[in-house]
């Protein structure tokens, strides 16, 4: 069963990430549906904070990418 939880959440990151890679943004909107009716996490609060540290981590490498290019003021 652990396996099948993995491989729900693998497809659901990847949903979310191909969504925003057409759109832009909004992923959170996507994420948290899928991580408590797809995944399995039993929180909504739970599954808005896994959300959230995501978007974070993500907004954090991305900013770092963009500050070794010279492209942030």
């Amino acid at each position: 069963m652990p396996f099948l939880h993995e491989i729900l959440a693998i497809g659901s990151g990847s949903l979310v990430g191909f969504t925003l890679g057409l759109v832009g943004g909004g992923g959170s909107i996507l994420a948290v549906p899928l991580l408590v009716y797809v995944v399995g996490v039993s929180s909504p609060h739970v599954a808005i904070g896994t959300s959230a540290i995501a978007v974070a981590a993500s907004a954090a490498l991305n900013l770092a990418g963009h500050a070794r290019a010279h492209t942030v003021k």
